[in-house]
């Protein structure tokens, strides 16, 4: 579920009444190369290829590419950038315009067109689902054999919360389709309301199926990481509703999952000694399976209550920021299921695992300000040290070719 804890990295302590996207980055260069003395990765520069979204002015994504470690794009596209919708004095939280399924990078455009792009930098339409207002929201999963597409679209009326007077009235929309070999989207069902409701929003298909929040936050005015999460759910794939959530979130409030299905979530953190520097949060995590029994926990201590925990691929390890009231001096932590706990290299933030071995992120010498922030990796094996890949964008997935 990639698409939905991209956003709630530090990135997000910096929202307010915007959408919840990136600044302006850097392409990839094509002579960039891994300095000689980066740590043992484990794919040598080059072989592990992911999938990164890049945008040419702050809050716009509209390039796709497939890059490696060595910061070079192997395939690159741009496209018509997602619309986001006008508020009035809330952000919009879009949803993930981009997923990595079948060794290939799908993305949307704001015209509800769904591509894939190839390593070999071939682009072909998968779905179109039909936007036709800059008020709509799409989301989208894509099956792991890139075979079907699921899409949901949100209509929302225009400045329904107001800086001042009244807010705007009108008719809410919530639109499901599905849509196969390239075709248009066929629709499944459709609601209508006057006010707000709860709505489904799709953010990634693993190996047991759909999955996706339910209730989405699709609007904020700020507030930390958790803020914005949702609820994350399974999806039923034939009918495009919401079923139970991976976990209950008032016990464990999951944040991220693997292609497996296994997913941590976190608990409510305790707080211990007196006011501040003096106290400390005490913040539980857990690793469950697909099915929801855990497979091991831990507790991550810090003056901040820590949070972002992404999951390894073999569920071996949490990557999980921070451990220090004064995030400038605050460094990310690895904690394995060994229950071993290790700081990361300083000025590194994390926002996901390339594979079980390599954590991919930015690097800055400010944790608070991810953006222009080139690209980098950490490998699990050289945990102090961190690489630069040399160019700005957001982590989708690894390629798997």
């Amino acid at each position: 579920m990639k698409r939905l804890i991209l956003s709630l990295s530090l990135v997000l302590l910096g929202v307010a009444c915007g959408p919840t996207q990136a600044e302006t980055s850097v392409s990839p260069s094509a002579d960039a190369t891994t300095p000689s003395a980066a740590p043992t990765a484990s794919s040598a520069p080059g072989a592990l290829l992911f999938g990164v979204l890049e945008a040419a002015s702050p809050s716009t994504w509209n390039t796709v590419a497939i890059a490696g470690l060595d910061g070079r794009a192997r395939a690159k596209t741009t496209f018509t950038p997602m619309p986001v919708p006008n508020l009035g004095c809330m952000g919009a939280i879009l949803a993930p315009s981009a997923h990595v399924s079948a060794g290939k990078v799908f993305y949307a455009d704001g015209k509800g067109v769904v591509r894939s792009l190839a390593v070999d930098g071939s682009i072909t339409t998968v779905a179109t689902f039909p936007m036709t207002s800059s008020q709509q929201m799409l989301s989208f999963a894509v099956s792991p054999d890139g075979a079907t597409v699921l899409g949901t679209i949100y209509t929302i009326p225009t400045n329904p919360y107001a800086c001042s007077g009244s807010p705007s009235t009108g008719t809410y929309t919530f639109d499901a389709y599905v849509a196969t070999s390239g075709g248009a989207g066929k629709l499944v069902y459709h609601e209508s309301w006057t006010k707000p409701q709860d709505v489904l929003a799709l953010t990634g298909w693993d190996a047991v199926g759909p999955i996706g929040t339910y209730p989405t936050v699709w609007a904020s005015q700020g507030g930390g990481p958790s803020s914005t999460l949702g609820v994350v759910v399974r999806v039923d794939a034939s009918t495009i509703k919401p079923m139970a959530p991976l976990s209950d979130p008032s016990n464990c409030r999951v944040w991220d999952s693997t292609q497996s299905g296994a997913f941590v979530c976190m608990g409510t953190p305790v707080m211990t000694g007196g006011g501040t520097p003096a106290q400390k949060v005490s913040q539980p995590i857990s690793v469950r399976n697909a099915g929801g029994t855990e497979l091991w926990h831990s507790t991550v201590i810090g003056q901040n209550s820590p949070f972002g925990p992404f999951l390894a691929p073999d569920a071996q390890h949490v990557v999980i920021c921070c451990n220090d009231l004064n995030l400038a001096d605050s460094h990310e932590l690895m904690v394995g299921r060994d229950g071993v706990q290790t700081n990361l290299a300083k000025g590194f933030g994390a926002s996901g695992w390339l594979d079980s071995k390599t954590m991919v992120g930015w690097v800055s010498t400010d944790p608070l300000n991810q953006s222009p922030s080139p690209m980098a990796y950490v490998a699990a094996n050289a945990p102090g040290t961190v690489v630069s890949m040399g160019f700005s964008g957001l982590y989708v997935g690894t390629i798997h070719t």
